[in-house]
């Protein structure tokens, strides 16, 4: 029952008003990560700031939801988010645009292109098996059409290294235990993050329109590597 109310909750949205709720996202969106500071945004529109950024990152073995993954994936562009499943709000607007992304993938026949990484936020309260049990809630028959979506949890040292590597703002709050984290989507490329989207207040409730802004990034790379047509 308790997975069950938990589950619901995810899919139904927030806790508290509509209103608040987007005026806290912008605000976690807001905490832009370090190497963010002083960037200008290569594009901004109604629905998202984009950050070009060319930061190299190192690569990581981790436990996931697909089994123990080296990230980011080589040879797809890794689309990357942080999440956890208790999270109030923000986070489940982060997953209705991954499915928008999803189907945009799909409809560009481009899902052995791409890598959807979520890197969890709350090791101390969640574990795989409620992070998988929530992706099949939200996303099950897209997971069996192939869509690569894997869902990060390891140890709390490890997840430190991810987030200190990714400058992914976390803090957990001791009275609530809640996370107070960066919001958006990290675009990773040849082992070099590329672009930092952060959906703007409109952003957040319009996941259609932000999944399009960021296919189109994804597609701009894509085009400039030919697809390896013997890689399957």
């Amino acid at each position: 029952m308790g997975t069950y109310r938990l589950l619901l909750l995810a899919g139904l949205g927030v806790t508290i008003s509509l209103v608040l709720a987007l005026a806290i996202a912008y605000a976690v969106g807001s905490i832009l990560v370090p190497w963010l500071a002083g960037e200008s945004p290569g594009h901004s529109a109604p629905y998202s700031s984009v950050f070009k950024v060319e930061m190299p990152v190192r690569s990581f073995k981790a436990s996931s939801t697909k089994g123990l993954i080296e990230f980011p994936v080589s040879d797809r562009i890794n689309i990357i988010t942080p999440q956890y499943v208790r999270c109030p709000d923000i986070c489940h607007w982060e997953t209705n645009i991954l499915i928008a992304l999803f189907e945009e993938a799909y409809k560009a026949n481009a899902l052995d292109r791409i890598a959807f990484i979520t890197i969890g936020l709350d090791p101390w309260d969640e574990d795989l098996n409620l992070a998988s049990t929530y992706q099949e809630a939200r996303a099950g028959e897209w997971l069996k059409r192939g869509v690569y979506w894997a869902w990060i949890y390891d140890n709390i040292t490890l997840m430190r290294d991810i987030w200190n590597e990714y400058r992914i703002y976390v803090e957990k709050d001791e009275k609530t235990r809640l996370i107070n984290h960066f919001a958006g989507f990290i675009i990773v490329k040849d082992g070099k993050v590329v672009y930092v989207v952060v959906p703007t207040t409109e952003g957040w409730s319009k996941p259609a329109n932000v999944a399009k802004q960021i296919w189109e990034l994804v597609d701009e790379l894509m085009k400039a590597t030919p697809q390896d047509h013997t890689h399957h």
